[in-house]
């Protein structure tokens, strides 16, 4: 009968300490999710990228460049 009532309890906190272990993981990857500024941010600090490559892809993903010149060969 002891034996029983230990077991139920071990079940019940497993099952209760797993589901918060779930939860605070979840939040963790959202607190760390990277957008595409802050990796941008991120490879031009790294100098992965040059200012002008920086700039013209901010502009890009900020939505502030509105049209795309082509220039055509000579």
């Amino acid at each position: 009968m002891m034996l029983g009532f230990i077991l139920i309890v071990i079940v019940v906190y497993y099952m209760i300490n797993s589901s918060n272990l779930g939860q605070s993981c979840c939040r963790n990857n959202q607190a760390h999710a990277h957008t595409s500024l802050n990796i941008l941010d991120e490879r031009y600090a790294r100098g992965e990228i040059d200012r002008e490559e920086y700039l013209e892809r901010k502009q890009e993903l900020s939505g502030q460049k509105q049209s795309i010149s082509l220039k055509k060969g000579q």
